[in-house]
């Protein structure tokens, strides 16, 4: 089973340093001249060696993210906008999402199981290529019809993408590099993203008196639909073989798979056959459910919040392109330090913290309003908490995601995606209906208080229960171990 970056054998390696320390001879010390002393040198020589450790796959991939997060940046600031603007109201937005996270939930498992078996780089090109088409119509549609369902078919062929993503980056990096890719992918796309959100809130306003405001919407939307095309390139190029692991070789390589008819395969039992972690997989369950139903309240309609005339900041489009653009810049800068902060703590720990300290600024962000009314202020000030929460918050996420996928087999990580996002989407699904219904009736106080709930709950789970794992995993000493935890390890991450 592959796992993260340990010190597994750090006894008989700090034995050899010793021992070549105590009779140095003059090449060592020359040698050791030309080391850098300087923390931050042998950290940023330390990573561009990593990177430069990464293989074709990993790097055609983090080409192929640029190109696709351009498009997610400009639909984060204009999607709900759009709404707004061809005449529905904020529940309808609301019943849309919640339509999206119902398909989302029904869909998921079915993608990671799907991507399992025909590989990430078929998971890519079906799920980003079909997702660009569908795009595509929903920004040139009223219909309220079409707009009801075209999240049913952009959910799935998304979850094909997402499921196969962390899986992908696990199955083509090596423990010791898997950070810092996670980490140089997470910050070019979120350098994407931010260009995105800066192209939604300029277009619009260059050229909505020329065009109109609906029509200014689509023509931002269109560049970052062209880039999202343009990055299945990269997809294309990517040699299947040349990954660390298959778990879709796996699946044609077990006997009892090749007696399993097409149909058969889809039976309970054929499905999770990949699956020799469960509880691990539980958990991870159990702590996305809780995020994702804090998210859902709120965080799918941020740009609402900021832009409704119901609200209290009355934020234009081009300011809010601006807040989003900032908040994944900061986030972009952030997360190139990754591997510096995972070398310092325990990823479970870090991770742990940063979604800790991102509270207060939820918290901020609803009682702002009651502290300084509407104006300018109260635009600058809530700006900055969102990007202070979005900077924190999801500084950590390519932590995340190597740790999980660090500690399951290859043949069970884009499953445990899909389980994740269906659990996920089915609570999604039931807090942006309230959410969104809060929001039409005028409450922006409320679910930012559910968002604040579901992350504290989720991070005492997810530190209680994985901590002792990493360790366990890293072959660290435990703190203050008891007899019977030296026999029995913990039973909820035994498999």
């Amino acid at each position: 089973m592959p796992t993260p970056p340990s010190d597994a054998n750090s006894n008989s390696e700090t034995d050899l340093r010793d021992q070549h320390s105590n009779t140095p001879s003059e090449h060592d010390e020359d040698d050791f001249d030309d080391e850098p002393t300087n923390p931050v040198s042998r950290f940023i020589d330390d990573y561009f060696d990593k990177t430069r450790q990464f293989s074709r796959n990993a790097n055609l991939y983090v080409i192929h993210v640029i190109g696709m997060d351009m498009i997610h940046g400009s639909f984060n600031v204009l999607l709900n906008l759009y709404l707004l603007a061809v005449g529905y109201d904020i529940a309808f937005i609301g019943t849309r999402l919640m339509v999206g996270f119902i398909a989302r939930a029904a869909t998921a498992l079915p993608a990671g199981l799907i991507s399992d078996r025909i590989g990430r780089k078929a998971s890519f090109i079906l799920g980003d290529g079909i997702g660009a088409i569908i795009g595509l119509i929903v920004i040139n549609s009223s219909s309220e019809t079409m707009l009801l369902v075209t999240p049913i078919f952009a959910s799935f062929f998304g979850n094909m993408h997402h499921t196969a993503e962390p899986a992908f980056m696990a199955e083509n990096s090596k423990p010791s590099e898997r950070v810092h890719l996670f980490a140089v992918a997470g910050s070019f796309r979120t350098f994407s993203a931010m260009m995105g959100a800066l192209i939604a809130g300029t277009v619009p306003a260059l050229f909505a008196d020329e065009l109109g405001i609906v029509t200014a919407y689509r023509y931002a939307v269109y560049g970052g639909l062209g880039l999202w095309f343009l990055s299945l390139i990269p997809a294309l190029m990517l040699r299947s073989h040349e990954a660390e692991e298959r778990p879709e070789l796996e699946f044609k390589a077990d006997p009892k798979a090749q007696r399993v008819s097409l149909i058969g395969k889809f039976r309970p039992g054929e499905l999770f056959s990949g699956i020799t972690h469960w509880r691990r997989i539980f958990y991870f369950v159990l702590t996305s459910a809780f995020i994702s139903a804090g998210f859902a309240a709120i965080a799918p309609m941020f740009n609402v919040v900021f832009h409704s005339e119901h609200g209290h900041i009355h934020a234009s489009e081009g300011q809010v392109g601006i807040v989003f653009a900032s908040a994944e810049m900061t986030l972009a800068v952030a997360t190139i330090f990754v591997p510096l902060l995972a070398a310092r703590m325990l990823k479970v720990d870090a991770i742990v913290l940063t979604r800790l300290l991102s509270i207060p600024f939820v918290l901020a962000m609803a009682l702002l309003p009651f502290l300084f009314n509407e104006g300018m202020l109260l635009l600058v000030l809530s700006g900055a908490v969102y990007v202070g929460r979005v900077g924190i918050f999801r500084l950590t996420s390519p932590l995340d995601n190597a740790f999980n996928m660090g500690v399951l087999d290859a043949k069970e990580r884009a499953t445990n995606t899909g389980l994740e996002m269906a659990v996920g989407g089915a609570v999604s699904a039931i807090a942006i209906y309230f959410g969104s219904r809060m929001l039409d009736n005028g409450d922006f106080t409320t679910p930012f208080f559910i968002m604040a709930s579901g992350i504290a709950i989720s991070s005492i789970i997810y530190w209680k229960v994985f901590r002792p794992l990493e360790i366990s995993e890293s072959k660290l000493p435990i703190p203050e171990p008891d007899s019977d935890q030296d026999q029995d390890p913990q039973p909820a991450l035994a498999d």
